[in-house]
């Protein structure tokens, strides 16, 4: 529900505890809508064919925005994106990578866009390193509504803090049997 039809509902006498349940069907709606695209972007990245992005970007757009977490700056428009995606010549980076999103939340901005902020998992193998690796990113994204479904306009993914970051790290690395130990230890477990 836009704002204009939240005040107007209001004024109109509409209970609020309506008005906000509509408003909250459109989040779980959109959200909903979001998902569906991020599960054809993994399906994607698993396909090894990072080209192929391409086409869940809105192409009419003239100028999108697109940050990946490694890279030192955005890249802006076409070309640039392009670029990126869809390397011309370049040496094969990476074996295989693969991308699962969570924790999705998505709004609507306007009819025809949204903005959507979530995490990506990416697990893969480089080229050059012996073994493979993992990292957890933070995504925001904004997208346009399009006739055939969502796209992207502009992209952003984020590291966490290197101290975030390792925390997290020495937390999954916890032995499994600790807390039980824990809650004998202090009593918890009672």
């Amino acid at each position: 529900m836009k704002r204009r039809d939240f005040l107007k509902n209001i004024v109109a006498g509409v209970p609020v505890g309506a008005a906000l349940g509509s408003v909250a069907a459109a989040a779980t709606d959109v959200t909903a809508e979001i998902e569906e695209l991020l599960a054809r972007t993994a399906d994607i990245w698993a396909s090894q064919d990072t080209a192929a992005l391409r086409a869940l970007w809105d192409t009419d757009d003239p100028e999108p925005y697109y940050l990946a977490a490694e890279q030192d700056d955005w890249f802006v428009g076409w070309p640039a994106i392009n670029g990126y995606l869809a390397p011309e010549g370049a040496a094969k980076v990476f074996e295989a990578i693969r991308v699962r999103f969570y924790n999705v939340s998505a709004r609507l901005l306007a009819p025809d866009l949204a903005f959507a902020a979530y995490w990506m998992r990416t697990d893969m193998k480089l080229v050059f390193q012996p073994k493979p690796f993992g990292s957890d990113n933070r995504v925001s994204a904004v997208f346009r509504r399009k006739p055939d479904g969502w796209r992207y306009v502009c992209y952003a993914e984020a590291f966490q803090s290197a101290a975030i970051y390792m925390q997290k790290l020495y937390e999954k690395n916890v032995s499994p049997d600790y807390q039980e130990f824990f809650d004998r230890v202090t009593g918890a477990a009672g």
